[in-house]
């Protein structure tokens, strides 16, 4: 009775895997490509972050996990003010 019970609940848990792994995939994808690129820890006006992480997490998917625990959950998105450099530069005019 107790072997029957064990192999019951490793298949729910098996089961509710499969189906929370593919939303936080999805979840993580979409976020990792709505998130601004100074929104990264980290993030350089140079840096990849946005292109790199979208790209992992569309072709591997367990970076979907790592994404979760390493960006998602530090910084909230919406929530890192702009900086200087990711301000559009305008050009100014020559004095005459």
């Amino acid at each position: 009775m107790a072997f029957g019970l064990s192999v019951a609940m490793f298949t729910v848990v098996i089961v509710l895997l499969s189906l929370a792994l593919p939303v936080l995939w999805v979840w993580m994808l979409i976020d990792s490509i709505a998130r601004e690129e100074w929104e990264y820890p980290g993030g350089t006006p140079t840096s990849n972050n946005r292109l790199v992480w979208a790209l992992l997490i569309a072709f591997l998917q367990f970076p979907a996990v790592l994404y979760f625990f390493m960006v998602y959950g530090k910084v909230k998105r919406g929530t890192v003010a702009r900086p200087a450099w990711a301000y559009p530069q305008v050009p100014v005019a020559p004095a005459a």
